[in-house]
């Protein structure tokens, strides 16, 4: 009787796999995929953490694009305080902009765009900080460029017609942004710079086994 009760219930061995077997099969799946779960995440937050400064530098060259191709002051505003980058046109030109009255948001001036880096970027603004990780002490590019403080929370790069970045007396002046997710900071570290002289917007990603950002 007990016999024809297992095997009614697809316990008995002869049946091919018995309930034991099952549970130990549950058991080692539940231990590999705690193991692999971690490196799954980590995995996902290194790739998403690397499209961070393709998307930076992609509304920085369509901010000098439209300056370019409109002949007129165009900026870029990144803000820390709600991760934001917002696309400016002046309808201006002339380095006077940027001392103007109420600068970037001059007389006459649009918001052309506005994005949110966390979503353009495919990461939560939770893990984006601007700046150098504590842990790296290398704080200047191959170009020369270093970093570029916030003011207001807020960093801008306007465009000049030509392409060209400058300060409010005409003179070329380069600008860099260094970022990095907060979760994994030194696998992360990036930095995007501006070429005032000539508007050239390049990306650097920093390599623990050299020290230093690389192009």
């Amino acid at each position: 009787m007990k016999a024809q009760v297992a095997k009614a219930h697809g316990w008995d061995s002869n049946s091919g796999i018995s309930m034991v077997e099952i549970l130990a099969v549950v058991a080692v799946a539940t231990i590999l995929t705690a193991f692999a779960l971690p490196q799954v995440i980590s995995s996902r937050r290194m790739i998403r953490s690397a499209s961070l400064p393709r998307e930076i530098a992609t509304q920085l060259r369509y901010a000098r694009q439209q300056a370019m191709s409109q002949r007129q002051a165009f900026t870029f505003q990144y803000d820390d305080a709600t991760k934001q980058i917002t696309i400016i046109d002046h309808q201006a030109t002339g380095a006077t902009l940027l001392s103007a009255s109420g600068y970037p948001n001059t007389a006459n001036s649009i918001t052309a765009l506005t994005i949110p880096l966390g979503v353009g970027a495919g990461l939560p603004a939770s893990e984006i900080s601007f700046g150098v990780p504590s842990g790296i002490n290398v704080t200047s590019l191959g170009d020369t460029s270093t970093p570029t403080a916030l003011a207001s929370n807020k960093l801008t790069v306007t465009f000049q017609p030509d392409g060209t970045v400058v300060d409010s007396s005409g003179n070329y002046t380069n600008r860099t942004l260094f970022f990095y997710n907060n979760k994994i900071p030194n696998q992360t570290a990036c930095a995007i710079s501006i070429l005032g002289s000539a508007g050239r917007i390049k990306i650097w990603r920093y390599t623990e086994s050299a020290n230093a950002y690389v192009e």
